[in-house]
């Protein structure tokens, strides 16, 4: 390998002449680095919204009972199920079924029960305290009835109320 040093040629050491520095490929790692981030947000984002959907169903938010109808306070939701069809009575157009759990006892529950769907615009039409059960209706529409059920599992209670309207 030979060079012009301006005036003659002159051997070179090198074996090879250098080559000029390529294009630096640092952006690919800013935009790796990106994309994970990204990536990290959107999986912290969807448990976020999960974990916040699970304890509003459990409060009760989503559930399918008018919202004036009395919630026992601390129960927690273990279902919630609308039937829309047929097989209903005449005049309704869909059933609510919803299951409570209290860790109070049955006593307690029905006693919540009995004194709140005494009051506003509900009415208790049957109350059979030796079975659990409270039968109800809605003053304003005296086609939406119910029942809540009251079942005792020591010092926790299943609550179930059936709502149809």
């Amino acid at each position: 390998m030979w060079r012009w040093d301006g005036q003659q040629w002159v051997p070179t050491d090198l074996a090879r002449p250098p080559q000029p520095a390529g294009p630096k490929r640092t952006w690919i790692w800013w935009a790796a680095g990106g994309c994970g981030l990204l990536l990290l947000i959107a999986v912290a984002g969807g448990i976020y919204g999960f974990v916040s959907l699970v304890h509003t169903f459990q409060r009760g938010g989503l559930s399918c009972l008018p919202s004036d109808f009395p919630r026992y306070p601390s129960a927690s939701t273990t279902r919630d199920y609308t039937y829309y069809g047929t097989n209903l009575a005449p005049g309704d157009t869909h059933e609510c079924q919803e299951v409570l759990a209290s860790n109070d006892d049955v006593s307690t529950v029905t006693d919540f029960y009995a004194g709140k769907l005494s009051t506003g615009d509900w009415k208790i039409t049957s109350d059979d305290r030796a079975t659990g059960e409270l039968k109800f209706a809605r003053v304003s529409r005296p086609l939406t009835v119910g029942v809540v059920d009251m079942l005792g599992r020591g010092q926790h209670t299943v609550i179930q109320i059936k709502l149809d309207s």
